[in-house]
């Protein structure tokens, strides 16, 4: 695999060259496709650069072994973390044309691995109604959140998109209050965050980064939240018995809370909570909805019947974008009741599915229906159709 002209212009001489253009190169060409993260993964004579889009890892190019070590010694000067440490992992940032970007640095056999998170202040945040919600179910996501008090939840995997639907509903709900707050002028709610790390800047919300260093904990940041008369909380991720009964407290005392928390699906939230220490009756009366969501790609307009064909506009892949695969679990008494007698799981789901709750194959199946997405794009990325 050769080199593109102006990068191999950069790296050399190998011995010599200025590793900080062929950062700075890297990285935009990861921006300019699109990319959520970058990796620079050593193999044995070569490293391997790869690019993760619409969330698929893939193979750009790669750069010859013998300039991978001045390269990262340049990478980690440029994210302020240590050179001379290989053996243990290293976090730091750096910023190229604006873009923010998050490095991870960690051993591996052939040597240290780097992962570059790609951050773009910039980006546009989708709008609640644009992240592809089918309707019925967006309308129950914003009955959830127009509830005055309660702990509303979205959880996934990692790289599901929970933190963005919780941004897109954050901002649903600052700028409907302004409608539904009466004729006051300039009405609107008090929202503050705590984050880990603050993921999109948003002017119109006091957004408070964690720093555990000085203290300042999931769990000890939301106490001192509570002073600051919010109308609604977002905790970036509940991950802690203490984090836990701090949301649960929060949402009971008055206060619209919204966290994300791991669990393999809707209900699945509540085993989990219990785990982490949550009484029944503190969650039977606490939790207001949930939100499961996966992300599936979305079909170019080249499909052929549903299934991925490839074009110049989505780079020969088939696919352009990517849209919310979700089930959203309403909260009512029986469901309440059934979370205080602590019912089997498989009773749970079925208390949802009675409120309304659509599982998330059959959402899957109407996309693949209308042509959104494709099935084996849904096999991919849930695992049965």
């Amino acid at each position: 695999m050769s080199l593109p002209p102006d990068l191999a212009g950069l790296l050399s001489p190998p011995q010599d060259f200025d590793a900080r253009p062929v950062v700075e190169w890297l990285i935009r060409m990861a921006a300019d496709a699109g990319a959520s993260d970058l990796h620079l993964r050593p193999s044995e004579g070569m490293v391997e650069v790869l690019t993760r889009v619409d969330g698929v890892l893939a193979e750009q190019l790669q750069l010859p072994g013998e300039i991978y070590e001045r390269l990262l010694v340049g990478l980690k000067n440029m994210a302020r973390v240590q050179s001379f440490r290989k053996s243990t992992p290293q976090d730091g940032r750096l910023s190229v044309d604006g873009c923010e970007v998050r490095l991870s640095t960690g051993p591996s056999h052939f040597g240290e691995k780097a992962i570059l998170r790609l951050v773009r202040p910039g980006q546009q945040l989708p709008a609640l109604d644009e992240l592809g919600l089918e309707q019925s179910q967006l309308r129950r996501w914003q009955t959830i959140l127009r509830q005055p008090q309660g702990l509303v939840l979205a959880t996934g995997p990692a790289g599901s998109g929970k933190t963005t639907t919780l941004y897109a509903s954050l901002r649903w709900l600052w700028e409907g209050q302004a409608r539904w707050l009466g004729p006051r002028q300039g009405a609107r709610l008090n929202v503050v965050t705590l984050e880990d790390p603050v993921e999109v800047v948003l002017p119109e919300f006091t957004q408070t980064p964690l720093q555990p260093a000085a203290g300042m904990t999931f769990a000890t940041g939301l106490r001192s939240l509570l002073r600051q008369d919010p109308d609604v909380i977002l905790v970036g991720e509940i991950r802690d018995p203490e984090t836990a009964s701090a949301s649960v407290q929060s949402s009971l005392s008055g206060h619209l809370v919204l966290s994300t928390v791991h669990a393999r699906d809707s209900v699945g939230v509540v085993p989990r909570l219990l785990e982490l220490g949550v009484e029944p009756y503190l969650l039977s009366a606490a939790l207001g909805g949930v939100i499961y969501q996966r992300l599936v790609r979305r079909l170019c307009s080249c499909h052929n019947q549903g299934r991925a064909v490839g074009c110049p506009h989505c780079h020969a892949s088939g696919y352009r974008g990517r849209l919310a695969l979700a089930e959203v679990l309403s909260v009512n008494e029986n469901l309440r009741q059934g979370i205080l007698d602590r019912l089997p799981l498989a009773r749970l789901r079925q208390l949802g599915q009675d409120t309304g709750m659509v599982p998330l194959v059959e959402a899957a199946r109407s996309l693949v229906k209308e042509n959104q997405t494709s099935v084996d794009e849904v096999q991919r990325c849930v695992g049965s159709y």
